[in-house]
């Protein structure tokens, strides 16, 4: 407790005043005699109690009301223990993020945060200086700026795809602003963005404002992904993409509209209802045109927030699959297979006369019962599958053991052991791996399906080391077909050889299927599109080598030179975060167009869920956290900023007191007769 006219205090001196006046006011009482006073006695006793008691209430209000009326100009108050915002260094976090586009009842939460800024700057002395903060993190905004040019920088700020997390704010205004300062956050406090333990790291001599910005409703709809349901597609023919639609809010929303659109021709749509806080996969087909390279659009309409309302994305038709077959003995049924389908483009070559510069461009490479392997070849392969390609083994009759192992040893696969001899049939699909998509039309094998079998094999060593996925497994529990994951690579081995007299699986169904699709899948297709501020590196395609490597990427809005990196032989666009709006790019090379890149911004702010005012006032309260005030979205900036100043007075109280005590006496005197 403190004073604020400490000096008033001596006159407490004054109590003795009506002290005085008790003592002196004391009457003596004449004695009167009577025949018979026994009784009188026993009245007086009784009346003479009666009036002490009254007395020394009455004392006891006047002393009572005299000090509280010099309380009352001694002015006590409580200290306010927070931090000075006087200070001369002021720094304003303005949150420009997508999700500030959103609205409250007073308007453009955008809006509101540049109104709330201003009003701080007129809060403020004329002679402070302003760090102006935003998600945008430019360079003018690493110096300090007076009134006037933070009002014009102010009235500039737009939204921004730039999202910044709490830790990054922080370390960013440690950076660039001086030690001591009043900070001033405002925001929406996304909780996707927010991190409120992150305040508690933050110097104690820092005075901290948060202004959190509340929205009338919690409700976004986006469209947050797609995908190619097919990894080839060619002209002409229907086109199945898949998209998944999510809806941010804790109730049904009903006739959400979903548009795709190809090449400025809108395609098709469907009608969905989505259930709180739901995410629907939604399949739209289309007959794609003529182009080679189709750019698409799938929409929704939503408001307010609308940045996560379209995806762009894009990608080629009629691009064939490059298969080759290296062979010690061909095996026509594979040949036939894939040289009859325009699916692919389809070469052989065998294992003594190998033209390397054609493997090196072959998306599946198929190693047919080749007797023994060289150390150059088994290092190329290896290469190869490291660089994303794919391989299918298929061991010989003939085959060197020790070398099939040695070169299976280098790719770590599993081993071959001992053959086996003896007609025994594949029991066992796996349907859970890819190259049965839509292959059967239920989940389990008919226990009377013709499968085919296999006369002789080799054994897999076993190695629990290894990662695989079995696919074909005799039924013995042996395994005929394997399935290895190789970071970007694949391998797929058999145990068997797939000549005709070994085996029926040659002539059955199944042969078709399994390595039509393993030539399918083996394509690694390029990105159906890019996220704004999160991919630095674009993939580049095969480019003419007669043309100069300078590329351009070009928009209705923008139109760089693009740099680029060369990594395992494949090169990639280095974009140094010059991309800033969801869009179309055109990728040339002189006046070729090689492909459209198509960006989208980054959809972590769709889920629109933030922290309360009072959340954020109980977190600080809870951790005890006295640098850190938040102000009421019901009160002025500038009336937040005095109450924070103000200290607790109680002058008020003690005026009142004191009246209280002056009426008690009234009442003493008037109501109870001596």
């Amino acid at each position: 407790m403190s004073y604020q006219n400490p000096q008033i205090l001596y006159f407490l001196f004054a109590i003795a005043i009506p002290i005085f006046i008790h003592l002196f006011n004391l009457r003596k009482h004449k004695v009167v005699y009577f025949s018979n006073i026994t009784f009188l006695k026993e009245i007086k006793s009784d009346k003479k109690k009666r009036n002490t008691l009254k007395q020394l209430l009455i004392l006891l209000s006047r002393i009572l009301a005299i000090s509280a009326i010099v309380f009352a100009f001694a002015n006590p108050y409580i200290p306010n223990n927070s931090k000075d915002i006087s200070t001369n260094n002021t720094v304003i976090y303005i949150d420009n993020s997508f999700s500030m586009d959103n609205v409250s009842e007073k308007g453009r939460l955008l809006d509101i945060a540049k109104e709330n800024a201003l009003e701080i700057l007129n809060s403020s002395n004329k002679t402070n200086q302003f760090w102006i903060l935003t998600n945008n993190f430019e360079a003018t905004e690493n110096y300090p700026k007076n009134k006037k040019e933070a009002e014009k920088f102010i009235l500039n700020i737009k939204s921004s795809s730039e999202i910044r997390n709490t830790n990054n704010i922080l370390d960013k205004i440690k950076s660039i602003c001086p030690e001591r300062n009043t900070l001033f956050i405002v925001s929406d406090f996304q909780k996707s963005s927010t991190n409120l333990d992150a305040i508690q790291s933050l110097d104690s001599n820092k005075s901290v404002i948060i202004i959190p910005l509340s929205i009338n409703a919690n409700t976004n709809i986006s469209v947050d992904s797609c995908y190619l349901n097919s990894p080839i597609n060619i002209r002409g023919n229907t086109i199945s993409i898949s998209t998944i639609i999510s809806n941010h809010s804790d109730k049904e929303i009903e006739d959400v509209i979903i548009n795709l659109s190809v090449n400025n021709t809108h395609k098709t749509q469907q009608n969905i209802s989505l259930l709180a806080n739901e995410s629907k996969t939604v399949e739209l087909n289309f007959t794609s045109e003529k182009s080679e390279i189709n750019n698409g659009l799938i929409s929704v309409e939503d408001y307010p927030i609308t940045y996560d309302n379209n995806l762009y994305f894009s990608f080629k038709t009629d691009e064939k699959i490059n298969i080759c077959q290296i062979y010690e003995s061909e095996n026509k049924n594979i040949s036939k297979l894939f040289s009859s389908e325009e699916t692919f483009n389809y070469t052989i070559q065998n294992i003594h006369q190998i033209d390397y510069n054609i493997l090196d461009k072959q998306d599946l490479i198929i190693l047919n019962q080749i007797n023994d392997f060289s150390t150059g070849f088994s290092s190329f392969i290896k290469s190869y599958i490291e660089k994303g390609g794919s391989i299918c083994v298929i061991p010989s009759e003939n085959a060197n053991i020790v070398s099939y192992n040695s070169f299976l040893k280098q790719l770590n696969t599993n081993q071959f052991s001992t053959e086996v001899v003896g007609n025994i049939k594949i029991s066992t699909l796996n349907l859970k791996n890819p190259i049965f998509n839509s292959v059967f039309s239920t989940s389990k094998i008919k226990d009377d399906i013709n499968l085919p079998t296999i006369n002789n094999y080799y054994k897999l060593q076993k190695n629990s080391n290894i990662i695989k996925q079995n696919i074909f497994r005799l039924e013995n529990s042996d395994e005929f077909l394997n399935y290895y994951n190789k970071g970007k690579g694949e391998i797929y081995l058999f145990s068997s050889p797939l000549s005709e007299g070994n085996n029926t699986f040659s002539k059955h169904a199944l042969f078709v299927t399994t390595l039509f699709n393993m030539g399918l899948f083996s394509v690694k297709t390029d990105n159906l599109y890019y996220t704004i501020n999160q991919n630095s590196e674009i993939k580049l395609p095969k480019t003419n080598s007669q043309l100069e490597n300078i590329f351009h990427l070009k928009s209705d809005v923008l139109d760089l030179i693009a740099e680029y990196s060369i990594k395992n032989n494949q090169s990639y666009l280095l974009t140094h975060n010059q991309i800033k709006n969801a869009a179309h790019y055109q990728l040339l090379q002189e006046d070729q167009i090689l492909q459209t890149i198509s960006c989208n911004y980054n959809r972590s702010e769709s889920n629109i869920e933030q922290f309360t005012e009072a959340e954020i006032d109980n977190f600080i309260t809870l951790n005890n956290i006295e640098n850190v005030k938040v102000f009421s979205s019901d009160v002025s900036i500038n009336q937040n900023i005095k109450n924070i100043d103000k200290n607790k007075e109680f002058w008020k109280v003690l005026v009142l007191l004191s009246l209280l005590f002056i009426t008690i006496e009234i009442l003493l005197i008037k109501l109870i007769k001596s």
